[in-house]
């Protein structure tokens, strides 16, 4: 097994700041979204076990291999408080990379959530424990525990890499992940966008409309011109 167990972490205003956000509005993650034009959204297959989880936390990876969840275990060992522990599973759909004793083990550990590009199971148990998963599918199968797998490398998950150190977001829309390098500047555009955001909640709430707004009369007239010139240059 490969193990990494130091992880280049976030300033911790930084964390902080992410779990402010998701504190004080519902949507962070569409925001998110849009700074980083789209490219942050984990796909919508992941779901999570329960509904109203809003949360921001540094990422802890495991990379399995075949039905082993050994990776997994030793991960939650290496994590700290509200670390998110992300597993990529492949997509394995028959074996289950965690289940109600990795919950425990998890919660003793402080950890937020577990973000499963794969199956997990115990549903009720975990769903009573209240402890945070998103994964692709339910199985009752256990995964082999034999000492194969990856701990803090590069992965993938549900569509887009992940390193660990990177931040993730969790809101009732879905999960997106912040690469570390770019935590503070999306951090800061965040901010600034749910204040905007915020303005225009207020003159909606006053009776205007999306299209007045933003002029949309206008941008449709502007896109048939960009249609038009980009056709004359053919």
């Amino acid at each position: 097994m490969t193990v990494i167990e130091s992880v280049k972490r976030p300033q911790q205003t930084i964390v902080e700041g992410y779990k402010e956000l998701v504190k004080n509005y519902e949507s962070v993650t569409c925001a998110i979204s849009d700074n980083m034009g789209r490219a942050g959204a984990m796909t919508a297959d992941m779901k999570p076990l329960f509904e109203g989880i809003r949360l921001a936390g540094t990422v802890i990876t495991a990379k399995t291999v075949g039905g082993d969840l050994s990776a997994v275990i030793k991960a939650v060992d290496l994590a700290q408080p509200e670390d998110i522990i992300v597993v990529d599973a492949q997509g394995n759909a028959n074996s289950a990379f965690w289940g109600e004793n990795i919950t425990m083990s998890a919660m003793n550990k402080r950890v937020a959530a577990a973000v499963i590009d794969g199956s997990f199971r115990d549903v009720e148990e975990i769903r009573k424990l209240k402890f945070p998963v998103f994964s692709k599918g339910i199985v009752p199968n256990v995964g082999a525990i034999a000492g194969y797998g990856h701990v803090n490398v590069p992965v993938q998950c549900a569509g887009l890499p992940v390193h660990p150190g990177d931040m993730i977001i969790i809101d009732g829309n879905g999960i997106v992940v912040v690469p570390n390098e770019e935590a503070e500047e999306i951090l800061n555009k965040t901010r600034s966008l749910l204040e905007v955001e915020d303005g225009v909640q207020e003159k909606l709430k006053a009776g205007a409309t999306i299209g007045e707004l933003i002029d949309i009369d206008q941008l449709m007239q502007n896109g048939f011109n960009y249609q038009e010139r980009a056709l004359e240059k053919r």
